[in-house]
C-alpha cells in the first residue's frame, strides 16, 4: 500500500468512526434540542434552575478545589490585569453617571417651553433611568442575599480553613454570596443591552470579565458569581417586560438601525 492509499485509508476509517459517533448521539442530541427550545420559550425559568444546580453543585463540589487551585496559579501581571477589570463591576461606576445624566434629563425636561419637546425628553430620561434602576434594585436583592446567607469568602478558607455559613451578619468575610461586582456587571450590561442592542455581545462579554476576574482572583469562589449574575440579569429583565407594559421603551434607534431594517 502506497503513502497516498494510506492517507486515504486513515481519512475513511475517521469519517467512518465520526458518523457512527454522531449516529449513536442522535438520541441526546434530541434531548439537547428539546431542552434548548424549552429554555428559549421560558428563559428566566430555566436560568433560576441552572443557576440553582450550578449553586449547588458549586458548593458541595466545585468551590473549594478550584480556589485553592486559582490561589497556586493566579498572579503577576494577569492578576494585576484582572484586578484592574474588576473595577468594572463598582455599582457607583453605573450608578452615578447613569443618575446624573437621568436627573439632567428631568432639569432640562423641566425647563423645556413646547410640549413635544419635553415629550422626548420624558422617554429619554428613561433609558439612563433604566440602567439606573437595574444596578440599585438588583443591587438592594443581592444585598439582602448577602445578609441573610452570609456566607464566608475564599479568604477565610485560605487563612482559617473556614468554609461556612453565618447568617444575618455583613462583615466583609461573611458576605461571599452573591457577588455584589458580579451582580452589578451583569444589570449594567444587560440593561446596556436592552438600550443597544447592536452591541449585545460586547456587553456580555464584559459581564463575563468583570465576573471571571471575581473568581480568578479568589475574591469569590465561582457559585458566588453564578448567583450575582442570576440576580442582575433577572432583576433586569423583569424591570425591562413592566416598563415595556406601560409603554415605557428604553431602546435607542439611531438613523443606521433605521436602515439596517429597510
Amino acid at each position: 500500500m502506497t503513502p497516498s492509499d494510506r492517507i486515504v485509508s486513515a481519512w475513511e476509517r475517521a469519517a467512518s468512526e465520526v458518523a457512527e459517533r454522531w449516529r449513536r448521539s442522535a438520541a441526546a442530541r434530541r434531548v439537547v434540542a428539546g431542552q434548548w427550545r424549552r429554555t428559549r420559550r421560558w428563559p428566566l425559568t430555566w436560568m433560576t434552575v441552572y443557576a440553582a444546580v450550578f449553586v449547588v453543585l458549586g458548593y458541595g463540589v466545585l468551590d473549594r478545589p478550584l480556589a485553592f487551585v486559582l490561589k497556586a496559579r493566579i498572579g503577576g501581571e494577569f492578576e494585576g490585569f484582572l484586578k484592574t477589570v474588576t473595577h468594572l463591576g463598582l455599582a457607583a461606576v453605573w450608578l452615578v453617571p447613569s443618575g446624573l445624566l437621568a436627573v439632567a434629563i428631568m432639569l432640562a425636561w423641566r425647563a423645556a417651553p413646547l410640549l413635544e419637546m419635553r415629550a422626548r425628553l420624558a422617554r429619554a430620561a428613561w433609558v439612563p433611568g433604566f440602567v439606573f434602576l437595574s444596578v440599585a434594585l438588583s443591587g438592594l436583592l443581592n444585598l439582602l442575599i448577602k445578609t441573610t446567607v452570609g456566607r464566608t469568602r475564599p479568604r477565610a478558607l485560605f487563612e482559617d480553613g473556614v468554609y461556612d455559613f453565618a447568617p444575618l451578619t455583613h462583615a466583609y468575610l461573611t458576605n461571599s454570596f452573591p457577588s455584589g461586582h458580579t451582580q452589578a456587571a451583569f444589570a449594567a450590561m444587560t440593561a446596556l443591552t436592552f438600550v443597544f442592542p447592536r452591541y449585545d455581545v460586547a456587553f456580555i462579554a464584559m459581564a463575563v470579565l468583570v465576573a471571571a476576574s471575581r473568581v480568578l482572583t479568589t475574591v469569590h469562589f465561582l457559585s458566588d458569581a453564578v448567583m450575582g449574575a442570576w440576580v442582575g440579569v433577572v432583576v433586569t429583565v423583569l424591570l425591562h417586560r413592566l416598563l415595556d407594559r406601560r409603554g415605557i421603551h428604553v431602546r435607542l434607534r439611531f438613523e443606521r438601525d433605521r436602515k439596517l431594517n429597510d
